[in-house]
């Protein structure tokens, strides 16, 4: 692969924010009495700093011309060869959402033993490794599919690499929906419904019900979270996994629903009768994981 320019997204650990910028006293009084809650909090940014610092040093090192952008002030990717999160699995599902062409994405966890980075292949011990296999081909990026979602018409303009959740807007509310697969047409009460891609499949989804795939797996996979039995009711459409190019529908029973993103960040709000339509269909990402 051809590297001659790359992007560098980060996160800030909660002791950055908090405790150096914010210096919250909240926070700060839990930091000094040692509240287990704040116990990791100085290690998790130390880890992060030195591997903020080694990412940009190997990337001066390799001649690649590098700019770096704090996580939240991230609005838009431009023309670099190999954008690179530094952070988690939040930071790399955030920054995916910006990608759209043949960009390549990487992600460094910065803090293994508090992170669980499972889409994050690089980390500070192997980053350079990792970049030198990258330039000369020995790795390859890997063809990702992404969710496309649509409310009535309109297509959502961020495909989402790992996972959708339709539920009500308040977690103890009960979720109230149509679900529509090929003919079969049902109606719901329960927790809501986890929609997945292959990349996805291993994570929440899983928990629910649903069956790991590889991460290349093209098709949607869905897992609905506590169903309400009824008397004499027998469900049809509680999981499954769709082939590409076949939509999952989905119509709102609630005043308050949402559709949550990959994780909580990126929350698009539904009410009663919106209709949802949710395929595999979405652009595909390149990725190295």
């Amino acid at each position: 692969m051809n590297i001659d320019s790359a992007l560098v997204i980060y996160n800030k650990p909660l002791y950055e924010l908090h405790i150096l910028e914010q210096e919250d006293p909240h926070f700060v009084r839990l930091f000094k009495k040692g509240h287990p809650t704040t116990s990791n909090w100085k290690k998790v940014y130390d880890s992060h700093s030195r591997s903020l610092q080694a990412v940009l040093d190997i990337l001066n090192f390799l001649g690649i011309k590098t700019r770096s952008l704090f996580r939240r002030k991230l609005q838009r990717v431009g023309g670099e060869d190999l954008v690179i999160t530094v952070g988690g699995d939040g930071t790399f599902l955030e920054t995916s959402h910006y990608l759209q062409g043949k960009q390549v994405l990487l992600g460094v966890n910065a803090a293994p033993f508090d992170s669980t980075g499972a889409l994050c292949r690089a980390r500070l011990d192997n980053f350079l490794s990792l970049m030198v296999d990258l330039i000369s081909g020995e790795v390859k990026p890997k063809k990702l599919s992404r969710l496309r979602l649509k409310i009535g018409k309109k297509t959502l303009p961020f495909p989402a690499l790992n996972e959708v959740l339709f539920a009500h807007k308040n977690p103890a509310g009960t979720s109230r929906y149509l679900i529509k697969v090929k003919n079969k047409l049902e109606e719901h009460k329960s927790s809501g419904i986890w929609l997945a891609t292959g990349t996805g499949s291993t994570a929440a989804i899983r928990s629910a019900g649903g069956q790991p795939l590889p991460a290349t797996h093209p098709g949607l996979q869905f897992a609905v979270r506590e169903i309400f039995p009824e008397k004499n009711k027998k469900f049809l459409l509680l999981r499954g996994v769709l082939p590409k190019g076949q939509k999952l529908n989905l119509v709102c029973k609630m005043r308050q629903g949402a559709l949550f993103i990959d994780g909580n960040r990126l929350t698009v709000p539904l009410t009663y009768g919106d209709q949802v339509e949710v395929s595999s269909d979405g652009k595909p990402l390149w990725a190295v994981i």
